[in-house]
């Protein structure tokens, strides 16, 4: 299993825009592989969003990652956001 992590600063003044296109881009979707996905935010920088995927495998994420979904979103994403980073993270183990 992999998680991966996208941190995101978000354009001054478009956080609640920012929320409402991940929302609805999650309702109702479960891309395949996918074990599941959460929005959260720095309390300190409000506008700073942390976006986790847990996936079954590598594979399973880099199909979503070249999917038409994926580049919507991405594309709707894009005049909102400042800056973007990813990682891939290994799960050794959950609880």
């Amino acid at each position: 299993m992999v998680r991966a992590v996208l941190t995101m600063l978000v354009r001054e003044g478009c956080e609640a825009a920012f929320e409402e296109i991940w929302r609805r881009a999650m309702s109702g979707v479960q891309p395949r592989g996918s074990l599941g996905q959460a929005l959260t935010c720095d309390p300190q920088l409000r506008r700073r969003y942390t976006i986790t995927g847990d996936w079954e495998s590598r594979e399973a994420l880099r199909a979503f990652e070249s999917s038409t979904e994926r580049r919507t979103m991405s594309a709707a994403f894009e005049p909102l956001r400042e800056s973007a980073s990813k990682q891939v993270l290994e799960i050794i183990a959950r609880v």
